[in-house]
């Protein structure tokens, strides 16, 4: 079944205002036929498109084939578009303002002649004529506007392939909205070309060769692989064995040497066993710092070029504390085994009254 023809709905609403300038009540009837037709056509697409059978209109535009190379050359079509559009702006512009004119005066008229009482049928006329030609003249200047913001964006657009609406419209000083709209108007007047379209997906403008790719959602870079973290016991070895490297005298180098590897075996102790580890606050938090400190300053003092009294007497003093330092080392170090010592003498003492109990430590068992 063919569709029903909506001739009152494809009316131009210029041509309603002309209309309406010359004859009121005819512009005004066309005006109430044209909006009902124009009702009627959308209720009647809306329920073919639930019946799943809607067409559109033999004369609806198709949808523009992608651009190729060199196509850049408006059609015949937009050419006569373009051309009409120009026209029409000139015609409506021209005759608005002449029933515009027209209207009012005549108006004006009806009004001085008619003081008291006027003729309704003619003052309507006139007012009508008055409404028509300005809406027709606003029409036709609105239009003029369209097409010098038309030329104006294909000036912006120069030789480019393709551009970024937000990027045309900043340069042309106009908002998205009215950009959008003029764009699509030049569009169909082969301003940019036979094949220019916008590509919606990056919000491009394109007159020739392919649609810029959209950009993919930046991924963030793989974290690279962290070294393991150096615990507190290391940090303080690696410590002692960089002051070693920085101080030549064999004599010192020899203990600060002990004193890592003391200091390494009560680390091995303190990770094994926590309970260790609560015993060596004030060696961890005193005693070891003070004496990295100690060797960092005979390490700076070593270094100097000038060897005078002050350095000498500092680097002495330090020299004498090192073995004072080795032995407080050494006896933290026992110190962690002083409650296994105890255990052991109290499994031994266990041990032998059992073996005193069972009668097995007795003279029979000696020759």
């Amino acid at each position: 079944m063919e569709p029903r023809k909506h001739y009152f709905a494809k009316i131009p609403t210029i041509a309603i205002f002309i209309v309406m300038a010359m004859s009121g009540p005819l512009g005004v009837l066309l005006f109430i036929l044209k909006g009902i037709d124009q009702k009627v056509q959308k209720e009647e697409q809306e329920a073919a498109r639930a019946r799943g059978d809607y067409r559109p209109a033999p004369n609806a535009p198709m949808p523009k084939t992608p651009p190729f190379p060199g196509q850049d050359v408006p059609t015949a079509e937009q050419k006569s578009a373009k051309q009409w559009h120009k026209n029409i702006a000139t015609l409506c512009t021209i005759m608005g303002a002449v029933f515009l004119f027209a209207g009012v005066t005549d108006a004006v008229d009806v009004i001085s002649v008619w003081k008291f009482w006027p003729d309704p049928g003619e003052l309507f006329s006139n007012i009508a004529m008055a409404i028509g030609g300005g809406g027709a003249l606003l029409t036709g200047l609105r239009m003029k506007s369209t097409r010098k913001l038309e030329r104006l964006l294909d000036k912006v657009v120069g030789e480019r392939d393709n551009i970024s609406l937000p990027e045309l419209f900043a340069a042309a000083g106009v908002d998205a909205a009215r950009g959008r709209a003029a764009v699509k108007s030049a569009i169909e007047h082969g301003y940019f070309g036979a094949d220019a379209y916008i590509d919606n997906r990056t919000d491009t403008l394109v007159v020739r060769g392919a649609a810029p790719q959209p950009k993919k959602p930046a991924q963030a870079p793989t974290p690279k692989a962290q070294p393991a973290a150096e615990d507190e016991y290391a940090a303080l070895l690696r410590q002692l064995r960089e002051v070693n490297d920085a101080i030549p005298d064999p004599v010192m180098s020899q203990k600060i040497s002990r004193l890592e590897e003391v200091s390494g075996r009560i680390f091995a102790l303190a990770q094994k066993d926590p309970e260790k580890k609560a015993q060596l606050q004030k060696f961890m938090n005193y005693y070891l710092p003070t004496a990295l400190k100690l060797l960092n300053t005979y390490a700076s003092l070593s270094g100097q070029a000038v060897e005078g009294t002050n350095i000498t007497d500092a680097k002495h003093s330090i020299e004498r504390s090192m073995d004072l330092l080795v032995t407080a080392f050494e006896n933290q170090l026992d110190k962690l085994f002083q409650a296994d010592a105890l255990d052991v003498n109290a499994d031994i003492a266990a041990l032998e009254g059992m073996l005193n109990l069972d009668g097995l430590t007795g003279s029979e068992f000696t020759r």
